[in-house]
């Protein structure tokens, strides 16, 4: 188990280091990109197209941090949909030639995507304090934030597995992350969406994250425990299916690659 996890840290290291090796900011990124998505969000919807929030003072600050902690996740959510289904088939050498976890691989992407998340959720603190504090709450977000990470890490293995197969799912990955963006109440509140159309937040597991990532954060409220325990259920149950799904298709890896 220290092996396998050892391993794990190491491709870990070597995934960020790849990520920004070739820029002048380097790993500054993990906090800048988040930043300069906030400020460009809260510039065109807030001042732009005046969308305020139910809940707050209504200030752009108070905007930008509804949206910053939603953009966050969301971000952690599209990264591994954009780069899960090459985590396996970009590697041939590990399939075929050498004895390795390939199960590993996508894991090792929501890892580096996780770990930006937990970056930007710590940028908030210093405006928590300055909005009055930190409530008991917010010792409840991991928890709340449970049910995302089974959702991603299910999603990773499906896509990994399916994308050696599969190598338009690569091309297609981003139109769905884009369009997951518009799905989930983001940048706009989730009191926007029309009644007719709440079904789609309500199975959406990343709107419900960010809805309860909110509530600890910026109201100290806590959010609906019978929403988190079918989400997790839920979650544990589509971890499993990616799981299963491949392990039962590594076996045709080597023949592919």
């Amino acid at each position: 188990m220290k092996q396998w996890l050892y391993v794990y840290l190491q491709w870990l290291l070597r995934e960020l280091r790849m990520r920004y090796r070739a820029s002048a900011v380097g790993g500054g990124w993990l906090i800048l990109q988040p930043v300069v998505h906030i400020l460009l969000f809260t510039l065109v919807f807030y001042k732009f197209f005046q969308v305020r929030w139910p809940v707050g003072d209504g200030s752009a600050t108070e905007y930008g941090l509804q949206v910053f902690i939603g953009l966050s996740l969301y971000t952690f959510v599209a990264d591994v949909i954009n780069r899960a289904p090459t985590s396996v088939w970009s590697h041939p050498y590990l399939v075929t030639k050498v004895r390795f976890p390939v199960e590993m691989l996508p894991v090792v992407q929501v890892g580096a995507a996780g770990l930006q998340l937990v970056l930007a959720l710590l940028i908030t603190l210093p405006f928590m304090l300055w909005r009055g504090g930190l409530h008991w709450a917010v010792v409840l977000l991991p928890l709340y934030l449970l049910p995302l990470l089974l959702y991603v890490l299910g999603l990773g293995w499906l896509l990994g597995a399916l994308s050696v197969y599969l190598r338009d799912i690569v091309h297609l990955a981003p139109s769905v992350s884009s369009l997951l963006l518009f799905l989930t109440p983001i940048f706009y509140p989730a009191s926007m969406v029309p009644e007719s159309m709440r079904w789609m937040i309500d199975l959406n597991p990343l709107a419900w994250a960010a809805e309860a990532a909110r509530s600890v954060l910026l109201n100290g409220t806590v959010a609906p425990w019978d929403g988190w325990g079918l989400h997790l259920a839920v979650s544990c149950a589509f971890a499993v299916m990616g799981w299963a799904f491949f392990q039962r298709t590594k076996p045709g890896f080597a023949d592919v690659l």
